[in-house]
């Protein structure tokens, strides 16, 4: 007897019954504030004038793209930028919010929609990747663990795409996580650790700094991991997130 509707379990594990909306709407809503921290600093930080910028998907990178559209109606003449992604959100994000004078040269890749991601997948986003060459690579993780690699969830053909964006040659590759994945393991390897500074000038992991209240194993595990890849030549910015009281100002990001 096949389930009904409402409680089928979509490709990602969770219900669709008592939970309306995909994957990727439940994911977003996790560590937002968080995420939005990160992505102004690699804009803010990491990307120049004139780049080409290959952006991943995810609910980690699109943030990224919020910001660049806000900087382009405000710095028109300093984004200038070529962006390539499979990411459905940041490409709506950049068509629709940019300013025309920043002369954004926006590329969607192709592939088959998934709706649960909310990206393009399949052989036509990889190929479509092939040809493309950029200066900075903004790839997302599900988990990274310092000794062994980056990690994916792995759900229809997304492996594929991480790996061919992973084997990129790049001035810059910049690895965006919250702090609560790493040190975590998930679904499939991708990358492997010896291959984080490989074909790049650099290596950036960008994170938080996890909150004094987590766990002290929490803690201890995010600066073991910090200091692994330290030590493999890998840059790790830590970005410092002020807590906001409810009713309080926001907070801005820290230097990290």
């Amino acid at each position: 007897m096949k389930p009904s509707k409402r409680t089928r379990r979509s490709t990602q594990g969770h219900v669709d019954g008592n939970r309306s909306g995909s994957y990727f709407e439940a994911r977003e809503k996790e560590h937002k504030e968080r995420k939005r921290f990160v992505a102004e600093c690699i804009v803010q930080n990491y990307l120049r004038e004139g780049d080409s910028i290959l952006l991943d998907a995810g609910t980690s990178l699109y943030p990224i793209a919020e910001i660049i559209a806000a900087k382009a109606k405000s710095e028109p003449a300093d984004t200038h930028f070529t962006i390539m992604t499979h990411n459905y959100k940041a490409f709506q994000i950049l068509v629709e919010k940019a300013s025309r004078e920043a002369n954004l040269n926006i590329v969607l890749a192709g592939g088959r929609y998934d709706k649960d991601l909310n990206a393009l997948f399949g052989n036509q986003a990889v190929t479509a990747y092939e040809d493309f060459f950029p200066r900075v690579v903004l790839l997302g993780i599900s988990g990274l663990v310092a000794e062994i690699g980056l990690f994916c969830h792995g759900n229809t053909e997304e492996l594929a795409v991480k790996r061919a964006i992973f084997g990129k040659r790049a001035r810059d590759r910049i690895i965006v996580a919250d702090h609560t994945k790493i040190g975590l393991l998930d679904g499939f390897r991708f990358g492997e650790s010896q291959g984080l500074r490989a074909s790049v000038n650099r290596c950036v992991v960008v994170t938080d700094r996890p909150p004094q209240t987590s766990p002290i194993e929490v803690r201890e595990r995010f600066l073991g991991q910090v200091q692994l890849l330290r030590d493999r030549e890998v840059e790790v910015r830590e970005v410092e997130v002020r807590e906001v009281p409810r009713g309080g100002d926001k907070s801005s990001p820290g230097k990290g």
